[in-house]
C-alpha cells in the first residue's frame, strides 16, 4: 500500500441522502493528497452504507447492526485506518475549495499540535459559529451575569488563525502521532461532550487546538448541540459523565438562575 497521508473517518446515521454530496465533494478536489476514506454506517435502516460503498472512491464502509454511538464508531474508523493524520468529519458536510490541503499543510508545519478545526459555514454561507470555551461553572456565570457572551456559546473566533478551547468535531483534524500519544475518543460518551473531552485532554497534555479560517467547510447545522439549550437537550446525560454528578446539578442550577435572571433583565429594559 501507498503511503497514507490523511485518513477521513465519518459516521453514518440516517445519511442516505448525504453521503454522496459529502463523498462527491472530497472527489472534486485535486489537492494530489494520498487519503483513504473510511465510513462507518450506524444505521442499517436505509441505504446509505450501499450508497456509500458503490461510490467511485471506494470507501472502507463498516456497517454496524445498530447505533453504537459517535465515539465508538470513530474508534472503530481510527483502529483500521492508516494515514498520518486523521479528519474526523461528518457526512452532512462538503469540502469547500483546497480545505483538505489548507488543514494537511498547517498541522505539517505546526510542530506542537493538538489538532486543527476549519471554519465552518452554513448552507447559505454564512460563517456557523464552531469553537466554544470549556463549558466549567466559571465560564457559565461569566456568560449570564458578567456580559460574557463567548463564554458559554458557541463564537465565531474571527479570520485570524488562533487557539481555542474546543472546536466541534464536524471536521477536525489530528495527527495520528497524536492520537496513539491521547488515546482515542472516550466512549463513555454516546453522542455530545465528546470534543469537550477530547479538546480538554489534549489541553492537560499541552497540545493546543487551533482554528484554521482559511481551510473552508460546509455545514448543515442541527440546533441540539447549542450549550444555551443545556437542560432540553440530548446534552444533559453527557454533561453528568463529563462534569460528574454533583458538577452537572451544580451547572444545571446555574443555568437556571442564570437564565431567569436573563429574563429580569429584558422584561426591565422593555419596561425602562
Amino acid at each position: 500500500m501507498n503511503k497514507v497521508e490523511l485518513s477521513i473517518i465519518t459516521v453514518g446515521y440516517k445519511s442516505e441522502d448525504t453521503i454522496v454530496p459529502f463523498l462527491d465533494s472530497i472527489q472534486k478536489n485535486r489537492d494530489k493528497i494520498t487519503k483513504e476514506i473510511i465510513v462507518v454506517d450506524n444505521y442499517p435502516g436505509d441505504k446509505g452504507a450501499d450508497k456509500a460503498q458503490k461510490h467511485p472512491l471506494k470507501p472502507t464502509v463498516i456497517r454496524n447492526t445498530e447505533n453504537i454511538g459517535f465515539s465508538k464508531a470513530i474508534n472503530q474508523g481510527i483502529k483500521i485506518c492508516h494515514g498520518e493524520y486523521v479528519l474526523i468529519i461528518n457526512p452532512d458536510t462538503r469540502i469547500v475549495g483546497s480545505a483538505l490541503k489548507y488543514l494537511l499543510d498547517f498541522a505539517r508545519k505546526t510542530s506542537k499540535l493538538g489538532a486543527v478545526a476549519p471554519r465552518l459555514l452554513n448552507n447559505d454561507g454564512n460563517i456557523q459559529p464552531s469553537c466554544f470555551k470549556f463549558p466549567t461553572i466559571w465560564n457559565a456565570i461569566r456568560y449570564y451575569f458578567f456580559g460574557c457572551k463567548d463564554c458559554f456559546n458557541k463564537y465565531n473566533p474571527g479570520d485570524e488563525i488562533t487557539t481555542v478551547d474546543v472546536a466541534v468535531m464536524a471536521a477536525f483534524l489530528v495527527p495520528k502521532s497524536v492520537i496513539d500519544y491521547v488515546g482515542g475518543l472516550d466512549e463513555r460518551f454516546f453522542l455530545y461532550y465528546e470534543d469537550v473531552e477530547y479538546c480538554r485532554r489534549l489541553r492537560q497534555f499541552g497540545l493546543p487546538v487551533y482554528y484554521l479560517p482559511k481551510a473552508k467547510v460546509q455545514h448543515a447545522h442541527g440546533v441540539s448541540g447549542n450549550f444555551t439549550n443545556h437542560l432540553k437537550s440530548p446534552l444533559a446525560r453527557s454533561a453528568q459523565i463529563y462534569h460528574g454528578v454533583l458538577g452537572s446539578a451544580l451547572l444545571n442550577f446555574v443555568l437556571r438562575v442564570g437564565q431567569r435572571w436573563q429574563k429580569i433583565i429584558k422584561y426591565r429594559k422593555f419596561r425602562g
